[in-house]
């Protein structure tokens, strides 16, 4: 099974090398499918074998992986050829890779408690394997085929459209900008709603209601300075006041100016009696100069270029508000805007998805926002869509499953389940890294964690996928979204920055019903290094903890385990350093007479109104207290002494990964004279082990092997490797549904 499992992953990595160097319409609809791929197989199954030293399993894995390989690539027959032979190697490769985890897991003879740990860190590797599986699809989906070009219904009329502004302390001078815009839209029937809510000072709502006055009748000012319910429920309100003719109602954003052509490109989709809702992305303006509002735009980009593309594709996509039209009749038949959910745009769309409504997603951005200036802001907005994204999941699992009657589809089940549990991503990769940290600890303290061996395969699979997602995301950006390879690293630093903050938001949807405000630390200091740092204290403080760990393993821990574990921690470091790193080049950013008024907005600083007034610091920190006291409790069940662990020989090749309860052959001493003193000089050694196997040694049967017993292998002269976890290293993004 091992060498099937190596195979399939060169294959995998072969694949994904092709996609990456072929990736066009042009080769795309080459008829070479089939060819390429028996020389993939061919290569990959002469490399397991070789690597292996079992030349006559050639055969064996050419066919093990070229029938799944053909049968998997004629299932996803829709993709251009680079793009199904890589999803096909990487979908055999997964549940292969998961077989073996599961095999090594239950394979070993543990004490109760490290067999209940090596449970949970399997629970977790598995999790991670399934969310690379749904980011590999979600990606070879968006963009390994042509994109949809949503086709618009001549229209006999022009429906009222209400474009609605909902304004919350906004600068007035900023909203000013966006009115104006909205005043040269060439749609000859609209209307523009500004909705000023729980707003009090006069200096901030005045003005605005001038600038409706002086633009003239198209806009109509509404101001709620004390309304229930927050962006929702001013925006139920702002309903209720329009005209009984409208029949069209937008979305915009306070910072956003709107291109004019905007709704007469959108409306005529509109013409279809089912379409519910148009959704165009957002895009944004005024980043170029600065290397990291380009990663940030970017990483944005990334959900409307990739995700949005591959859900409109099943009519799965969401009502990501700002930049959005929806038919009044639709959103009237829900009930109007959730008031419960602070992300109220997204659950919005899965309630009119389930009642048989269709969707239209424009890739054509025809607006421009302003982005977060500072880290603080952008933590504040993440926390926020997390956060409703875990409350979409709790209200509608059961429809989501199929347990409650609705007429979603079954790819739309699929795309808001898979949306909702890709923001577990992260608590994931967070819960990982305390497993890793913790190993890390008792094996440098000499007293080593029991779980299942890292030995042959799991010894260089985590560096291996570490290194393809990192390859696929960072080239997942740059065919996407457009940016520059000097770019596409800043880009994955901003989503990795955004970890722990998704953990948090996650860890409180869970067990609060309503929303809550994200808290991030004030420091007042000259220094942009120093509040860099204490801003982002949790994520400063366990990238120096995987330093020192990493340092202090790669001294005292054995060979080849710790330099390994070493170079885990060293990824880990750098991983919960982006955090501290994305606040100091925030703070690079030159403040333009634009981005000075900006900071002034909520859609900067991320202080939105939300339902309670914060999350206790203890809610977010007691799941990862738990977790440490839960992992040294093995410590009391278990020696010091290494040599108690079961060790396995590593020859230079790469070996089949071999039983953990293997032990080596019982010895017998050799007698003692009379006088008590051992013959020889060998006798006051150890007793020595049985021969060494040879290259073909396997812990599972083949069908060549003598029916004999394999002798044991002998333990490497540095000790045996230690237990430890095998993270299963995460290189893809949350979900990031940019609703406002």
């Amino acid at each position: 099974m091992v060498e099937l499992v190596l195979t399939v992953s060169i294959l995998a990595a072969m694949g994904l090398a092709g996609m990456m160097a072929f990736h066009s319409s042009r080769v795309g609809r080459w008829p070479l499918g089939a060819t390429v791929a028996l020389l993939l197989c061919s290569v990959a199954a002469a490399a397991g074998a070789g690597l292996t030293g079992r030349p006559g399993d050639f055969p064996a894995l050419l066919a093990g992986t070229l029938l799944p390989i053909l049968l998997l690539a004629r299932l996803a027959r829709g993709l251009w050829w680079p793009a199904r032979v890589f999803f096909s190697t990487f979908a055999l490769a997964s549940p292969l890779f998961a077989a073996t985890l599961v095999w090594i897991t239950f394979r070993g003879s543990l004490p109760l408690p490290s067999f209940l740990l090596s449970l949970i860190l399997l629970a977790l590797e598995l999790f991670g394997i399934l969310l690379s599986l749904v980011f590999a699809f979600e990606m070879v989906d968006a963009l390994g085929r042509p994109q949809l070009q949503p086709v618009a219904r001549a229209m006999a009329n022009y429906p009222l459209v209400c474009l609605q502004v909902p304004a919350y302390n906004e600068p007035p001078e900023l909203l000013r900008t966006t009115l104006e815009a909205l005043a040269r839209l060439d749609y000859p029937n609209y209307l523009v709603q500004v909705v000023v809510n729980n707003t009090t000072d006069p200096a901030l709502w005045q003005p605005v209601q001038a600038a409706c006055l002086e633009l003239g009748p198209r806009f109509h000012f509404i101001h709620l300075p004390s309304w229930p319910g927050f962006k929702a429920g001013a925006l139920n309100e702002a309903n209720r006041r329009l005209p009984a003719e409208a029949e069209i109602v937008g979305i915009i954003d306070a910072d956003y100016v709107v291109e004019p052509d905007f709704l007469s490109a959108c409306i005529p989709h509109f013409g279809d009696p089912r379409v519910a809702f148009v959704q165009t992305p957002q895009h944004y303006r005024d980043w170029q100069d600065s290397s990291y509002l380009r990663g940030l735009f970017h990483a944005y980009r990334y959900f409307f270029d990739v995700n949005m593309v591959s859900r409109a594709r099943v009519n799965a996509i969401i009502f990501g508000g700002t930049m959005g039209l929806i038919r009044r009749s639709a959103l009237e038949e829900i009930g109007g805007w959730a008031e419960w959910c602070i992300t109220e745009d997204a659950e919005a769309s899965l309630r009119i998805l389930a009642r048989g409504w269709k969707s239209v997603y424009i890739n054509t951005p025809f607006g421009r926002g302003l982005m977060p200036l500072d880290f603080d802001g952008l933590r504040r907005q993440r926390f926020r869509w997390a956060f409703g994204g875990i409350q979409i999941i709790r209200r509608h699992l059961k429809m989501l499953l199929g347990l409650t009657p609705s007429r979603l589809t079954l790819g739309q089940r699929y795309h808001y389940l898979a949306g909702g549990i890709s923001w577990f991503g992260d608590p994931l990769v967070a819960s990982l890294t305390f497993f890793l940290l913790t190993t890390a600890a008792l094996m440098a303290a000499g007293h080593p964690l029991f779980l299942r061996q890292l030995v042959g395969l799991l010894l260089v699979m985590p560096v291996v996928m570490l290194v393809a997602g990192l390859a696929r995301l960072g080239w997942a950006l740059k065919v996407a979204t457009g940016c520059r390879w000097k770019d596409a690293p800043v880009a994955m630093m901003v989503m990795f920055a955004l970890g722990w903050t998704v953990t948090q938001a996650c860890v409180a949807g869970l067990v609060r019903d309503r929303g809550v405000f994200f808290r991030t630390p004030k420091v007042r200091s000259p220094s942009h290094l120093r509040r860099a740092i204490f801003s982002t204290s949790m994520e400063s403080a366990v990238s120096l903890a995987c330093v020192l760990l990493g340092a202090t393993v790669l001294v005292v821990g054995s060979r080849p385990l710790g330099p390994l574990m070493a170079l885990m921690l060293g990824w880990q470091a750098l991983a919960w350093a982006s955090a501290p790193t994305a606040s100091l080049l925030a703070q690079g950013i030159e403040l333009t007479p634009l981005r000075l008024l900006f900071r002034q907005s909520p859609q900067n600083t991320g202080l939105r109104m939300l339902q309670i007034a914060a999350a206790p610091r203890r809610l977010v920190l007691a799941p990862a207290i738990a977790l440490t006291v839960f992992l040294l409790l093995p410590a009391l069940f278990t020696a010091r002494d290494d040599s108690q662990i079961p060790g396995l020989n590593l020859p230079a090749r790469v070996l089949p990964v071999q039983a953990v309860n293997e032990r080596p052959a019982i010895q017998v001493a050799p007698p003692k004279p009379a006088n008590g003193t051992p013959r020889g000089p060998a006798a006051s050694a150890a007793p020595t082990a049985s021969p060494s196997p040879g290259p073909s040694a396997s812990a599972t049967p083949s069908p060549s092997a003598s029916p004999s017993p394999s002798p044991a292998p002998t333990p490497p002269a540095h000790g045996k490797p230690s237990p430890s976890p095998s993270p299963i290293p995460s290189a893809t993004p949350s979900p990031t549904p940019h609703h406002h």
